[in-house]
Parts: structure tokens; C-alpha cells; sequence
């Protein structure tokens, strides 16, 4: 009887045991499936939402568990106190995941990103991305790993019980992870961010050697105190210094030195990202996540309401419009303008991004209490497929930056069959293709992708590379600079809102030109589609070090401007409607075949002002400084009369190439129709000097000479 006493008493202390080890291993569940949600979170933050993070985020954190959970059985094997053990790995496991979460900064990642000039090599891609994530969740994984094989160390004692008492530990540590992951999915990060939900989940994890120290045998209790206080002292210590650092200071550390560029008016960590909004002197900027989504600066409305005016201005009366993506309202208030349009849905996942929008009611007026606008917090394509056929006159859309995890379902040939589908008669859609973002090879897939679905189509320049994608279901896409020039003339706010941007004349918006459907036929021939199952653009792109290529030269095809405007040119020279647009689209054509060198210049010339050229702020900021350029503007000044601009616009060319013939040459030319014969001799004689097959050169100077001597 006294043996059946002592044995009912054992099984009794060794229940208890399990009871509050699975207790422990809840608590570490719950903390440990919760950093990696604020892991997940902020290497999105430093390195950016590439599936390539993701993945290797996903296997440092495995390798570590795995390490972790061989160490854990060696010590599990050769330890007579595993409570210890545990509790000292509970307490590490707190430590370092706070230590991980302050230590890990963007700084050094930015200052390898501003050092790249040209293509990266794979291993230092690899070596850039995870190295911050081994700071970040290296050493937390490996002491995960170690936590259960200790803690079955603990409760088995019994032959008969040990499958037993494993599965009550797995569904302790299920129950706590699964917890954990929606906890601060859904609770801690949205309401007190990711500095607050890293020392809430360690100090989860530090509350765990409390039911560790219970179940330590009573023997041992005495130096398991020990363990429990010095436990209890490291990591209040380390909580003490995390609650005392300024609330921002893990986000400031992220996001880095960027985005402190001017002045931060607000900051919040939602649901699904971190929103900033910044005051910067180009005008007010949105970034999620630490990164760039939309702003009101000049080029970015150009581009953005660019999206909605071009199609909406090519139809009779449009009535409905989509926009899939809000940002900062560019697009959705350039749609109210139109007066025919009674419906404009809006459709964006974050309800966050959404709430930010009266910060920029100076771009977007306030569009979202519009009576015209409707708003569905919904993914784009889920909306779409919502909707029955023939639903919208335009469907617009600028998702995320495209070769982010996810986006590639707003860029695929399904999801474009499907935009098609709801598409009225004579519909339209435009789609934001920055082509600088990824490779070119990516950019040829996503072009086939669309030209798929929209063979007739036409891709544009709403501002520099920020390329746009124009399609539509009718049998041909077609500019009539004469419809068009009604059209403006009747829609006056819309030529107003087009006209601050340098697109306000017909002229501005067929110079925006850049390939017809044929170029973009022939430069994809033979080229894979995005679809579904191929998400390429997410894969092609693996870090923030390679982020993609000028525009490619394959899809670049000025000469092609009359296959989407025949009505542009008779008898090969412009019409009226579109006055000078031959020299202005060699203007563009200059400026989409600039070096990156000759880019970086603009960027300078920008900082020290406004740059207009023939007029215009939005060539001024594309077109560099090089001589072909102010040749071009003198021949159509001389063209046009104006004799002396044209020679004040040569002999700016000649400053930046002394040795231009064509240069010297125009500016004889010039000078002699001026009368400034001996100046214009000099130059004619230095022009054929310099190029003596210049037969035009010889005859101005022939004819110039004989005209002397009469």
C-alpha cells in the first residue's frame, strides 16, 4: 500500500511537471512564432519585400531551429538539470531577440547600395541580404531550436508516457505559436509597433523560467533559485533599456538615413506596413515599409494623372473608372475632372494608406469624400473579379514596386484577361511600367504579357522612365490631335491640370510617345509572358543592390510616332494641332537614349533649380545638356524667324562641344542670315575643317564669299 502511495504521489509530481513545462513551452511558442512575425515585418522594412528575403529570412530561421535542436539533444543527454538548462535558454532567447531587433540598422545597407555602379555578383547579393538577417534572427533561432529537446529531457520519466507527454508539449508550443503569430499579427504590431512587440514577446519568453524554476526538482531548488533570479535580472534588464530607448528608435535604425530626407510629419506602423509621410522641397512624399510609393511632386503627378487623362481624353464620354492602387490620389482626382464620369471606384489593400490621404488633399483635393468616388479596401484583382462584365470605361492601375512578392498578380496574363473582361466597348486600361526597377528581360515578359491580352496598345513616357502601358478593346488605338484638340478645349480642368504638368497641347501629349503595338510585338517575339504560374518579375530581382535597367532600346521607336498618330504629319511635316512636334520628339528621342552619366548631370543641374528648355520645365528635368539638343532648338527657331535666338542657342551648343561641325556650321549659317558675314565665314571654314564631307557647309561658304565680293 505504501509503495502504491509513493508511486501514486510520483506519477502525481510528475504530471504537474508536464502541466508546467507545457506551460514554458507555450509561453516560448507564443514568443518565438512572434518575432519572426516582427522579423518577417522588418527585414521587409531594411531590405525590401523581395521573395529572395523571404526565403532566405525563412531559412536562416530553420537552420537556426535545426542547429538549435542538435545542440539541445547533446546537452539533453549529458545534463542531470535540464530545468536550468532551460530556463538559462529562455533567458538568452530574450536577450538576443531584443539585442538582434535594436542592433540591426540600414545604414551600412544603404551605404553598399549608393556604392553599386554596375551589375552585382549573385554571392554578394546573397552576402547583402543575409547578413542582417543573421544579426536579426541568427543566434533567436538557434536557442528556439534548443528549447524542446530540453524540455522533453524534463517530463520523461516513464516508458509508457513518453508519447504521450511529446504531444502535450508539440501542442503546448502549437497552441502558444499559433497564438503568438496572431497576436502580433493582428494586435501587438498594429497597436503598439514593432520596438514594443519585440520587448512584450521577450518579456513572454522571460516568464517562462517561472514554471521552469515549479517544476525543478525539490532537491535541486536551491540552486535553480539562482538560475531564476539572475534569469529574472538579465532580462529585466535588458527590457529596462529597450522601454527606456525612444519609441522610434528601432524604425529610425530601419528605415535609415533616407528617408529622414526633410521634414517626417507622421509615422504609422499599421496592419500590413509602416506608413511615413514626409515633407521633402519636391513636394510631399509617401513611402511604406521605408520605401518610396507616391508623391506630389511634378514628375510623379505627370505620370500618375497622365494614367487617367490620356485614355479618358481618347473616349467620347467615359463614365465609370477603376483605380487600383490609391497611393496618394493623383490618379483618382485627375478622373473627376472629367465631367462625363459619374462612378470611380478605388481600390487599395490598405485601409492605412487610405486614411493618410487628407495629408496630401493639396494634390488630391479632398477626392475621397467626393460623392463620385467609391472605396473598397480590396486587393485589385479580388475587386475585378467581383464585378460582373463591361463594368468600367478605364481601368488604371500603379500597384507597389513590381518586383516585390505578390505584385506579380496585378502584372499577368490572367489578370488581364480578366481586366479585359470587365471592360466596356471601346474600354481602355493603363498599367505603370517602370522599367528601371527590374531587368530588361522582365520588362520584355511583362510587355508580352500585356500585348497578350491588349494588342492594341501603344506604351508612353509619363515622366522620364516612369513608363505607361496603354491598351483598349477597340479594333485599333489611334490619337486624333484634332478630336483631341476639342476634347481639351471642352474639358477645361483637365487641360488646366494637364497644362501645370508641361502636357496641356496636343503636341506634349503625342510627344509623350514611345513604341506603337508593332515595336512591342517585335521586341517580345519569342519572349515568355508573365502569368500566374510564372511570377518572373518577382524572381528576376533578388535585392535592393541590382533594382533594374534603363528603359530597354528595343521598345524605344520615336520613328514610329504615325502608327499611333497618322493624323500628326501630312506631307511629312507636322499640322497645325501639333505645331513643332518633329523637333520636339528629337528632342525626346535624345532624352531616351541619355547615358547614366548624362542623367547623373541633369540630377546636378536640378539642385541648383528649375531648368527650362523651349519653354518647358518637364524637358528641362529629361533632356541633357549636350550640343545635338540646343541644335536642334536653334534649326526650329531659325525655321521659325527668330534668327537671333537661334544664334544665342548655337553658341550654347559650341560652349558644350567646340569641336561640334554641325554646330559650326548652323551658327555660320546663322550669323550670315544676320549679316555678321566675317563671324559666319570663320565658323563655316572651322565647320569644314572639322568635317570636310559637310557638302552643305562648303556651299553656304561658297555662296557666302562670292556674296562678299559683289
Amino acid at each position: 500500500l505504501r509503495g502504491e502511495r509513493l508511486a501514486s504521489r510520483v506519477e502525481r509530481l510528475s504530471q504537474g511537471r508536464v502541466v508546467l513545462t507545457s506551460v514554458a513551452m507555450g509561453l516560448t511558442g507564443f514568443a518565438a512564432l512572434g518575432m519572426e512575425i516582427l522579423w518577417f515585418r522588418h527585414a521587409t522594412i531594411l531590405l525590401g519585400g523581395f521573395r529572395a528575403v523571404f526565403a532566405l529570412l525563412l531559412t536562416v530561421v530553420l537552420t537556426g531551429m535545426g542547429i538549435g535542436a542538435l545542440v539541445g539533444g547533446q546537452i539533453a543527454r549529458r545534463t542531470m538539470h535540464p530545468a536550468a538548462w532551460l530556463m538559462v535558454t529562455q533567458t538568452m532567447l530574450a536577450i538576443a531577440a531584443l539585442a538582434g531587433t535594436l542592433l540591426v540598422s540600414a545604414r551600412p545597407l544603404e551605404a553598399a547600395v549608393n556604392a553599386v555602379t554596375g551589375p552585382v555578383p549573385l554571392l554578394t547579393e546573397f552576402v547583402f541580404n543575409i547578413t542582417p538577417l543573421l544579426v536579426l534572427a541568427g543566434v533567436p533561432s538557434i536557442l528556439m531550436g534548443l528549447g524542446f529537446p530540453l524540455a522533453n529531457a524534463l517530463v520523461q520519466h516513464a516508458e509508457h508516457a513518453v508519447a504521450r507527454r511529446a504531444g502535450v508539449l508539440y501542442l503546448a508550443n502549437t497552441v502558444g505559436a499559433v497564438g503568438g503569430s496572431l497576436a502580433t499579427g493582428f494586435l501587438l504590431v498594429p497597436w503598439f509597433g514593432i520596438q514594443a512587440s519585440a520587448t512584450m514577446l521577450a518579456s513572454a519568453a522571460a516568464l517562462s523560467v517561472v514554471p521552469l524554476y515549479l517544476c525543478s526538482p525539490r532537491e535541486s531548488r536551491r540552486g535553480s533559485m539562482g538560475v531564476l533570479v539572475g534569469s529574472l535580472l538579465a532580462t529585466g534588464a535588458a527590457i529596462a533599456i529597450s522601454a527606456n530607448l525612444p519609441v522610434d528608435f528601432v524604425l529610425r535604425r530601419a528605415l535609415g538615413p533616407g528617408s529622414e530626407t526633410g521634414m517626417v510629419l507622421t509615422q504609422y506602423e499599421g496592419l500590413t506596413e509602416v506608413i511615413t509621410v514626409a515633407e521633402r522641397p519636391e513636394g510631399r512624399l509617401l513611402l511604406t515599409n521605408g520605401h518610396a510609393m507616391s508623391s506630389t511632386a511634378r514628375l510623379s503627378q505627370r505620370y500618375m494623372r497622365a494614367l487617367a487623362h490620356v485614355p479618358l481624353l481618347m473616349m467620347d464620354r467615359p463614365a465609370s473608372v477603376l483605380v487600383i492602387g490609391f497611393g496618394v490620389g493623383n490618379t483618382t482626382h485627375a478622373a473627376t475632372l472629367h465631367p462625363s464620369v459619374r462612378v470611380i471606384d478605388v481600390a487599395d489593400v490598405s485601409r492605412g494608406i487610405l486614411e493618410h490621404a487628407p495629408y496630401f488633399d493639396q494634390a488630391n483635393h479632398g477626392v475621397l469624400t467626393n460623392s463620385r468616388a467609391r472605396v473598397f479596401v480590396n486587393d485589385g484583382r479580388q475587386h475585378l473579379q467581383s464585378q460582373v462584365d463591361a463594368t468600367y470605361d478605364l481601368i488604371t492601375l500603379e500597384p507597389p514596386p513590381i518586383s516585390y512578392a505578390g505584385v506579380a498578380a496585378l502584372y499577368s496574363k490572367e489578370f488581364y484577361e480578366l481586366a479585359r473582361s470587365r471592360l466596356t466597348p471601346g474600354g481602355y486600361i493603363s498599367q505603370w511600367l517602370p522599367t528601371y526597377q527590374v531587368p530588361t528581360p522582365t520588362t520584355l515578359a511583362m510587355i508580352r504579357a500585356f500585348i497578350d491580352v491588349f494588342p492594341q496598345a501603344v506604351l508612353l513616357s509619363g515622366a522620364q522612365a516612369d513608363l505607361l502601358l496603354i491598351g483598349t478593346n477597340e479594333p485599333a488605338i489611334e490619337l486624333d490631335p484634332a478630336r483631341m484638340l476639342g476634347t481639351l478645349a471642352q474639358r477645361s480642368a483637365v487641360r488646366d491640370d494637364l497644362s501645370r504638368l508641361d502636357l496641356g497641347t496636343v503636341r506634349e501629349i503625342a510627344g509623350a510617345f514611345v513604341a506603337s503595338a508593332p515595336t512591342l510585338q517585335n521586341a517580345t517575339a519569342g519572349v515568355r509572358p508573365v502569368t500566374d504560374d510564372w511570377p518572373f518579375m518577382e524572381h528576376s530581382v533578388i535585392s535592393a543592390l541590382n533594382p533594374g535597367e534603363d528603359v530597354p532600346a528595343a521598345i524605344v521607336s520615336i520613328d514610329r510616332l504615325p502608327d499611333w498618330c497618322p493624323r500628326c504629319f501630312a506631307d511629312g511635316a507636322p499640322v497645325p494641332a501639333v505645331a513643332g512636334l518633329d523637333w520636339y520628339m528629337r528632342l525626346l528621342d535624345i532624352a531616351y537614349r541619355a547615358t547614366p552619366a548624362e542623367g547623373a548631370h541633369l540630377r546636378d543641374i536640378a539642385k541648383s533649380g528649375q531648368r527650362l528648355v523651349a519653354g518647358s520645365a518637364y524637358l528641362g528635368t529629361i533632356v541633357p545638356e549636350r550640343a545635338d539638343v540646343y541644335n536642334t532648338l536653334g534649326v526650329e527657331r531659325a525655321a521659325n524667324g527668330a534668327i537671333g535666338e537661334a544664334i544665342g542657342l548655337f553658341q550654347r551648343a559650341l560652349r558644350l562641344d567646340a569641336d561640334s561641325a554641325v554646330t559650326h556650321w548652323h551658327l555660320g549659317a546663322a550669323l550670315a542670315q544676320n549679316g555678321a558675314r566675317d563671324e559666319a565665314i570663320r565658323h563655316l571654314q572651322r565647320s569644314i575643317e572639322l568635317d570636310p564631307s559637310n557638302t552643305y557647309a562648303r556651299n553656304d561658304l561658297a555662296a557666302l564669299i562670292a556674296a562678299s565680293k559683289r
